[in-house]
């Protein structure tokens, strides 16, 4: 995996010669740096290192764009052997040279921010990767997610919870799949700051991704108690469905939560289901949501979207119809997805801004309606947070249409 990262970056690099007065390099260099790259790719250290001594002697000055990307390949050499202290020395270096083109210096400070990282030096990981992010949004690039939960987690390694959170957040939401252990991070940040209503909203992205993961459902569950500050005890309620003698809708909803909590989907589906057919449960959007809940822990997830849609058709909540649009898009049925977001925004959806029309973007790229696309994405462009998502689907879709 290491060796893949950092041979990633050497492709990058040697992709013809860089042209600029002060910047390009002999073909001679250009040659001799690729041989030394395919010396580390093949794992003959030895030479590789040898060759980086004998180039290292001709170019002394931290001016010199040649000693620059030489220490850039130095650093590589290093970090590809797990030897971290050694490669931040070389990347540390190769960034004193000051006209470095933007994309070689991404290159190095991810590299570099991944060994500070891999030493646990967290505040220099922290600097680097705000460097990195202040270049990228200066210069209109995407600072990339992976980056962002690196941030995220070195933030709260420091103690610092509030920016760890919204590091890790920013990357779930610009993330164009869901990534379990990003979302688990999320979710556990949350909880530390009493962030309940997001982190019951992350555990329910948990739930639709791993609804087999019996955790994700006591987590769901022990939030249900905590908002609603339920302490009722709820193990005597189900000998008394058994026995039939439930008579209020607390009761049935308290023992399909219960349910619920110890992982029994279809009996929560069960006891819902009995309860409105009695007419003991009113048909409302929160039980249709619990009911919806239910049948995504049961893998059937055309039915909870329904029973969300049903949701939706008694009270206009722009969540719901966000987070039917979410779940349509995961499941990569583009024209529900679009039209559920679409009626999220129409609901004026609130909640992270500009996310909806990125996700709307993305849905009419995905049916080849590239026009519509692009006018979402430039809409996206008005909000911080999806401002350099877009502006990378944009010249994306650009670069597309040229070719």
């Amino acid at each position: 995996m290491c060796k893949y990262f950092f041979s990633f970056l050497l492709s990058l690099l040697f992709i013809g010669n860089i042209y600029s007065a002060d910047d390009a390099i002999s073909q001679r260099t250009y040659e001799y740096l690729k041989r030394i790259n395919e010396f580390i790719d093949e794992e003959n250290y030895e030479r590789a290192q040898k060759d980086l001594e004998t180039f290292e002697r001709y170019y002394q000055s931290d001016q010199s764009y040649e000693r620059a990307l030489m220490q850039q390949l130095y650093g590589n050499f290093y970090a590809i052997q797990g030897k971290y202290k050694e490669a931040i020395e070389k990347y540390e270096n190769a960034l004193r040279f000051k006209k470095m083109p933007l994309i070689t210096g991404f290159q190095i400070r991810k590299n570099l921010s991944q060994c500070y990282f891999q030493t646990s030096d967290y505040k220099n990981t922290i600097r680097v990767l705000e460097d990195y992010k202040a270049v990228a949004e200066k210069r209109y690039q995407i600072f990339p997610p992976l980056n962002s939960i690196m941030l995220g987690i070195s933030y709260y390694q420091e103690g610092k919870l509030l920016p760890a959170y919204e590091n890790i957040a920013f990357a779930n939401a610009n993330s164009t799949k869901y990534k379990e252990d990003w979302l688990g991070y999320e979710f556990g940040v949350a909880i530390e700051l009493e962030k309940f209503e997001e982190a019951k909203d992350v555990a329910q992205l948990l739930i639709f991704i791993n609804p087999d993961k019996k955790e994700y459902w006591k987590q769901l569950s022990g939030l249900y108690y905590t908002l609603e500050s339920d302490d009722e005890s709820l193990a005597g309620l189900e000998l008394a469905y058994e026995r039939n003698t439930l008579t209020k809708e607390k009761e049935y909803v308290d023992l399909s939560k219960y349910y619920l909590y110890k992982s029994l989907p279809q009996k929560a589906v069960k006891v819902l289901k009995y309860g409105m057919n009695t007419g003991i449960v009113p048909k409302s959007k929160e039980n249709y949501d619990l009911l919806a809940d239910s049948y995504f822990l049961l893998k059937d997830r055309s039915q909870g979207i329904n029973f969300l849609i049903k949701s939706l058709e008694i009270d206009n909540d722009p969540e719901t119809a966000f987070k039917i649009g979410r779940f349509a898009f995961e499941e990569e049925d583009w024209s529900l997805a679009y039209k559920y977001l679409s009626k999220a925004k129409s609901l004026n959806y609130k909640k992270n801004p500009g996310r909806l029309d990125l996700l709307m973007g993305i849905c009419k790229y995905e049916t080849n309606d590239y026009k519509l696309a692009s006018e979402l994405f430039n809409n996206a462009l008005e909000f911080e947070g999806t401002k350099t998502s877009a502006e990378g689907w944009l010249a994306y879709i650009k670069e597309l249409q040229a070719s």
